[in-house]
């Protein structure tokens, strides 16, 4: 029989001290000049009488899986929950912090990074202690405040608007009451790069999704905590994009749907939670040839120095920073053809009726789409950038047709791109961690 739910979500600031360098984008002009909005880092801790998982959700462009790695030895050592059923997902905002899962696009402040740490450890085991019976529901509902951003332009894939183009145009809420029917967390997960402001903007902000949690708060009331799952984005933009006040009208967009679908949620105090996670080693592409990668290298090492005389604080530090990258490809392209892995869990989390699968990259929306088509459950949410970030995850199919995913990006998170049959390779660990949380 499913067990009584018990609850209890914390939220924490996060925001980094003014002077960090802000991530995301490349030739920004200097490091952060000030602060927009907070940054927060929300959790929510779940149980069922039996098991028990724990969701923290951070306004950052994302962790490694290293770091990963140490918020949950640091929860399991403090509340004694297991890595598998603690899922940490980020926002993706291109407006917040450099952490080490992006190289290049601006420096780490390691003091920061360990407070950073001990916050998200900390907000974990608050939510814990915080726990008391609860009811839960949730809910999908029409939305979308992005765009299939992979425009085809004289033959070439480029990075614009494909209004044409596929999307996960709804939103997935998780809402979390009291017995008396006090709002205690609501969790959402849309699909939309958290890039409405540029890369001009240097204020540290939460972008679209922190403007969204906000309203959220509007809506239900500051004890609530409101947490956000960036969905699978890797090929959407938010859109319209520029300024604070388009961010604004995009989080009000996104509370409005919310509460909205609220509506329509039937709250039970009964229900189940299960956690699995299935570890899959992406087989990378081969390096190319000693002498096409000898010739990338001089390429960088050519426009590092053109940088120097001529860009600005950004362009220097990720030319010279992709020097080294192609350095790493040299190196790789003389040491012979060994096959070489990205290492990338498939998590799952079951509430309910409702899922959460968690993806460690800047995966395309297809992917949500198939995972959530295929799933046992009435709802599943699929999250990227989630127990950290591997880089871009394309469709096979979009290997053929190129762009920057595909073809460039990888620069900024590793050495070269996963394979195309990575797909087939997730979609099979997504469907086997689904099943073993349907039991």
């Amino acid at each position: 029989m499913p067990g009584q739910w018990v609850a209890g979500a914390q939220s924490v600031v996060i925001t980094p001290p003014v002077g960090v360098d802000l991530c995301g984008f490349g030739g920004r002009g200097g490091p952060s000049q000030g602060v927009h909005d907070e940054l927060r880092a929300g959790a929510l801790h779940l149980a069922d009488g039996t098991n028990e998982a724990l969701l923290i959700t951070a306004d950052l462009v994302g962790l490694h899986h290293e770091e990963v790695a140490q918020v949950r030895s640091g929860i399991s050592d403090a509340i004694g929950i297991g890595p598998e059923a603690v899922m940490i997902s980020c926002s993706h905002t291109h407006s917040g912090p450099a952490t080490r899962c992006l190289n290049y696009l601006g420096r780490h402040d390691e003091a920061y990074l360990v407070e950073l740490m001990r916050k998200l450890v900390g907000v974990g085991r608050a939510a814990r202690q915080a726990a008391a019976s609860a009811q839960v529901a949730c809910a999908r509902w029409p939305v979308s405040v992005g765009v299939n951003r992979r425009e085809s332009r004289d033959g070439q894939i480029v990075l614009g608007v494909n209004e044409e183009g596929v999307t996960a145009p709804y939103v997935d809420v998780l809402y979390v009451d009291d017995l008396n029917g006090r709002p205690v967390a609501r969790v959402f997960c849309h699909a939309a790069h958290a890039v409405t402001l540029g890369g001009d903007n240097l204020l540290i902000s939460g972008d679209w999704p922190g403007q969204a949690q906000r309203e959220v708060l509007r809506c239900y009331g500051d004890e609530c905590v409101a947490m956000f799952m960036q969905g699978c984005c890797g090929n959407i933009n938010s859109h319209p994009r520029g300024s604070f006040e388009v961010a604004r009208a995009q989080g009000r967009t996104m509370a409005g749907a919310i509460a909205q679908a609220d509506a329509t949620a039937v709250r039970t105090s009964h229900g189940g939670v299960r956690a699995a996670s299935v570890p899959v080693q992406l087989p990378l592409m081969p390096a190319p040839s000693i002498q096409e990668a000898q010739k990338l290298h001089d390429g960088c090492v050519e426009q590092a120095r053109e940088a120097r005389q001529t860009g600005n604080y950004g362009t220097k530090l990720m030319f010279e920073g992709l020097v080294q990258w192609a350095a790493e490809i040299v190196h790789i392209a003389q040491s012979g053809p060994a096959q070489r892995y990205a290492p990338f869990e498939v998590q799952a989390l079951r509430v309910g009726d409702m899922a959460f699968v968690g993806l460690p990259g800047e995966v395309f929306v297809e992917y949500a789409l198939n995972i959530d088509a295929a799933s046992p459950l009435d709802i599943t949410a699929v999250a990227a950038y989630t127990n950290g970030n591997v880089g871009y995850i394309p469709t096979a199919r979009a290997y053929a047709e190129g762009g920057y995913e595909t073809d460039s990006a990888i620069r900024f998170y590793g050495t070269t791109m996963p394979q195309p049959d990575s797909e087939q390779l997730i979609l099979v660990a997504a469907a086997e961690a689904l099943d073993e949380i349907n039991g």
